[in-house]
């Protein structure tokens, strides 16, 4: 494949969730719309990316996530263009900075590559599931 660019759309749920729901089910993960916030961008067929709001002027980049069996530039190329629209999105809404979260190398070195600066390394992301029983 040649290299080219991937222009990145905002997320619309008409067009996009059946097919990021078909992704995940491809790594046995379950995909429901109320799981995704409402801002992301995606390179239909390749790629997407979300910009989970919060009430400050930090925003997350999350639920990044590439279609199964393309190519290596492909989905790089394409992994690319939906950081990127996410990080012009979330600029455009007024947020200060973006931030989001790994432990793998590659996505460190694709985040420094598009601008990011590592904070800090080696952490753990905890959840409490504010839906369930009470411990």
């Amino acid at each position: 494949m040649s290299e080219q660019r991937f222009q990145a759309v905002l997320f619309d749920p008409a067009q996009h969730f059946e097919q990021l729901k078909s992704w995940y089910q491809g790594r046995n993960e379950v995909l429901t719309l109320d799981l995704l916030p409402q801002t992301g961008c995606v390179v239909p067929g390749k790629a997407a990316a979300f910009v989970y709001r919060t009430d400050s002027s930090v925003a997350w980049l999350e639920g990044i996530i590439a279609a199964p069996g393309l190519e290596k530039v492909e989905r790089s190329l394409a992994v690319d263009a939906v950081v990127m629209g996410c990080v012009h999105e979330a600029k455009r809404l007024g947020f200060k900075m973006l931030v989001g979260y790994t432990t793998l190398e590659a996505v460190v070195k694709r985040g420094e590559r598009l601008g990011f600066n590592l904070v800090s390394g080696g952490f753990s992301l905890m959840a409490y599931p504010l839906g369930g029983a009470e411990k």
